[in-house]
């Protein structure tokens, strides 16, 4: 008798091991050769695809290459990279002693990328808070104070309300209250700074006051001048659409503060991230912009335990695109950060789903949050908390085999 396996986690190795009495010594030696990828190289030069796939091969794994880049016909290849994660950690430490720099830093992607999908804590720690998220999550609710947000505009305007709606999330079990005073949904225009303070900084105040330390306060801005006014409200989170973008200064005001950061991967503006959004290669090009943010906010000073990623769905995106992203979430934990996803009531549920009204996508935005956290997510972004509360409960139930 016989039980195939498909195994995505180390814990989770290392967990069968034991379950067979390998010796402990035994099951640190083996734990990475139950673990598989495949690694996609862009780009590569036919002489460094020749190496790569003689290398791979010395240490027993292979190198997918172009059928005639042995010869030089085919003079440039993508390559893909194929083994447990103890070969390619092999494979990267003979990399690096070659003459060649385009596989000298392919060493060290690959040596850090393993690293961190690995080894990190996903730890998330700003302010006096600390989140373990490498096998927890967090549920964000949404407190639009708009007018003319996508699915709520308006209803949550008003101090009074927002207080009210803020109680109601926090009662439903939410571990974070967002509140974002200027809709970035498809096609909407940058709302003025002043107009934003009118609309944000009366609730931070108001919830702070309320509920103080009960609350964990996000406040989803990419203006630095919001950003400071609220962090001295007391707010502990700033969730920065634009990916460091839109406003040069927020960086310096983050860099000052202990706050939490959410940077998020966005193509365009909101007026006009969606008009025809291209990628030759999504998932390496939006963590090609996360590399090069994560640069400035370590440039800038900013502890990396205090960052987390989000890679944008609905932002520049087509709608095949956002499904690719959720199938793919492992792939943006490579730089050892947690995953925050927002699929809240979005236009390609309803696409899909055929439902106009995004009041009326709850099922499916519930199904898209349970698959996000199968794939890796740790914080999820949402309209309806107590739903999505129960749902993700009962996923990680399963997933651990355990109440």
């Amino acid at each position: 008798m016989i039980e195939l396996l498909k195994i995505n986690e180390i814990e989770k190795v290392r967990e069968e091991l034991k379950s067979i009495g390998v010796d402990d010594i035994a099951v640190d030696l083996m734990d990475r050769k139950g673990v598989c990828y495949a690694v996609k190289v862009f780009d590569c030069k036919f002489y460094h695809a020749n190496i790569l796939k003689q290398e791979a091969l010395s240490v027993g794994i292979d190198a997918a290459v172009q059928k005639d880049v042995i010869t030089a016909k085919t003079q440039i290849t993508d390559c893909l990279i194929l083994g447990d994660a103890k070969r390619i950690e092999k494979l990267a430490e003979k990399l690096k002693k070659q003459n060649f720099e385009f596989l000298r830093v392919l060493a060290e992607e690959l040596e850090n990328a393993l690293k961190n999908v690995l080894n990190a804590d996903f730890v998330w720690a700003f302010r006096d808070k600390r989140f373990d998220l490498k096998d927890n999550y967090l549920i964000m609710g949404v407190l639009n104070v708009t007018p003319d947000s996508f699915s709520d505009g308006g209803e949550f305007n008003s101090v009074d309300a927002a207080l009210k709606r803020t109680e109601e999330m926090l009662k439903e079990g939410a571990d974070i209250v967002d509140v974002g005073g200027e809709s970035t949904r498809p096609g909407s225009e940058f709302v003025s700074l002043d107009e934003e303070l009118k609309r944000v900084v009366p609730v931070v105040e108001a919830i702070k006051k309320r509920f103080g330390s009960d609350v964990v306060l996000s406040v989803d801005t990419y203006k630095s001048k919001v950003a400071e006014e609220v962090l001295s409200l007391g707010a502990d989170i700033i969730n920065d659409i634009s990916g460091l973008g839109f406003d040069k200064k927020l960086l310096e005001v983050l860099s000052k503060s202990n706050c939490g950061v959410v940077e998020m991967h966005i193509k365009g503006t909101p007026k006009n991230m969606q008009k025809n959004p291209f990628y030759e290669h999504l998932i390496s090009e939006i963590n090609s912009k996360f590399r090069e943010i994560m640069d400035k906010l370590r440039k800038a000073g900013i502890d990396e335990e205090r960052i987390v990623l989000d890679p944008g769905i609905g932002f520049g995106k087509k709608f095949e695109d956002n499904l690719k992203i959720l199938n793919n979430i492992e792939s943006f934990k490579i730089f050892g950060r947690p995953i925050l996803i927002g699929t809240s009531r979005k236009s390609f549920i309803g696409a899909i789903l055929n439902i106009e009204n995004p009041k009326d996508r709850l099922f499916g935005t519930i199904a898209s949050n349970v698959v996000a956290l199968l794939k890796g997510a740790s914080i999820f972004r949402v309209h309806d908390v107590k739903a999505h509360r129960e749902a993700l409960k009962l996923a990680k139930s399963i997933m651990q085999e355990s109440f």
